[in-house]
């Protein structure tokens, strides 16, 4: 009976327990770009794994401090002749034994035991930098999937809005024709642009969807969770904060790469100092205690002992001397490719503020298109209602009007990915 119930339990239970898992990942998400980055950098998968890397090498920097503590070892042994004794001077000695051992071990002295911990931590320095490019990466993609989004969003509704107005031309057209008024290419002309209207309508909203599960990727969201965008384009297109970013002074110091590159500078350092310290002595302590717990006959072993080991290196086939230029070597690249960067990030700044300019020019440049294209379109439209123009002329103002709304908002996107790979730069992707 008992077992039975519970099947009836679970039987009822289970497609409620399904449907809660399915909608799970349903739970809507309204975000900020300011929230979408936090949530990012708290949820992205990415992150998360680099971020093991501190952890990782928080863990090596104990295995480097380890090989310093003292070592302390127990055993236990016990020897066995198989019943055989020894005759000395006449007595018969068991020769079986068990002995009680413990031994602690120190190094007193290593230059490269203290080399080692200092370089040690440099590598868990260099993963946290690691982690904060990363971080920087994720931030990027973001902020631009969220641009993308936007602007894609702007362009689908005028598209939507153009679509109802020559959808209620079409109308319009196949009226007049009825009646007389028109002519069939009349027609067939503004059926046309109302089909291309559609098939882009439709095309826009695959973009749109590929964008969104771009940035859900980005934030570590389930596919399918549905997301709100809370800022508006407008938010982001004053031009003043573009005018101030165009100007601002670059400090190369402040770049996570070259920060980067700077620690793996100092950490190459350490290894030469490593190999230096490869030619010193080591000095190193030990304790010995040995206790019988079953004695033979005869037995001289003394319970406590200590050594003291001085290592001195005197030659080893010039391979010392090998790996220390080798090291040397490498130090000596490090510091031509910090050079080599700090150029090439000098560079591309230039780079990206002459981009910067450009789409700012262009932005502004395509805006004033937009009302003129508007306000011809809207002229035509009363012209061909009045019967002044033909269809063609119609369509070709709309399609004029459509370019550019297309290029203002190619423009916009422009623009902001352009303000982004700056601050990125600078490492101010707040």
């Amino acid at each position: 009976m008992k077992k039975g119930a519970l099947i009836t339990i679970v039987a009822i239970l289970l497609p409620w327990l399904l449907q809660a898992q399915s909608t799970t990942p349903d739970t809507p998400q309204r975000l900020s770009l300011e929230e979408a980055v936090n949530f990012a950098v708290e949820h992205n998968k990415e992150l998360q794994a680099s971020q093991l890397d501190i952890e990782l090498r928080n863990k090596m920097v104990l295995e480097s401090i380890s090989q310093g503590l003292p070592q302390i070892n127990a055993g236990l042994d016990y020897v066995t002749y198989f019943g055989k004794k020894m005759d000395l001077m006449g007595t018969s000695m068991d020769m079986a034994s068990s002995t009680v051992t413990g031994s602690v071990s120190q190094l007193l002295f290593s230059g490269q035991w203290i080399l080692g911990i200092q370089t040690s931590k440099i590598a868990k320095q260099i993963a946290a930098q690691q982690v904060d490019i990363t971080e920087l990466d994720i931030k990027e993609n973001v902020y631009n999937s969220y641009y993308t989004i936007l602007v894609s969003e702007r362009l689908m509704k005028i598209v939507e809005e153009n679509l109802k107005n020559m959808t209620e031309i079409q109308n319009h057209t196949e009226n007049m024709y009825k009646v007389g008024t028109a002519e069939v290419t009349d027609v067939d002309q503004i059926k046309i642009t109302v089909s291309q209207l559609k098939n882009s309508l439709l095309a826009m909203e695959r973009t749109v969807d590929v964008n969104y599960n771009l940035l859900r990727l980005a934030l570590g969201l389930q596919a399918g969770t549905p997301i709100t965008l809370t800022d508006p384009l407008e938010k982001f297109l004053e031009e003043g904060s573009f005018l101030k970013l165009a100007v601002q002074s670059f400090d190369v110091n402040k770049n996570s790469q070259f920060q980067l590159m700077q620690t793996q500078e100092e950490l190459q350092k350490k290894m030469v100092g490593l190999k230096k310290w490869a030619y010193a002595p080591t000095l190193s302590a030990n304790y010995n205690f040995n206790h019988k717990l079953l004695a033979p006959g005869f037995n001289m072993s003394l319970k406590h002992s200590a050594t003291f080991t001085l290592n001195v290196p005197i030659f080893s086939g010039l391979q010392r001397k090998a790996q220390l230029d080798q090291e040397k070597i490498t130090l000596e690249q490090t510091v031509l490719n910090k050079s080599l960067l700090e150029d090439q990030l000098n560079l591309q700044e230039e780079q990206y503020k002459f981009a910067l300019k450009n789409a700012l020019e262009d932005y502004s440049l395509q805006r004033e298109n937009i009302a003129v294209a508007k306000k011809v379109l809207e002229n035509y439209r009363h012209k061909y209602n009045a019967g002044t123009i033909s269809s063609l002329d119609l369509t070709q103002a709309n399609n004029n009007y459509l370019t550019a709304e297309n290029n203002y908002t190619s423009a916009c996107l422009t623009l902001l990915q352009a303000q982004t790979q700056l601050e990125k730069l600078y490492n101010e992707l707040k």
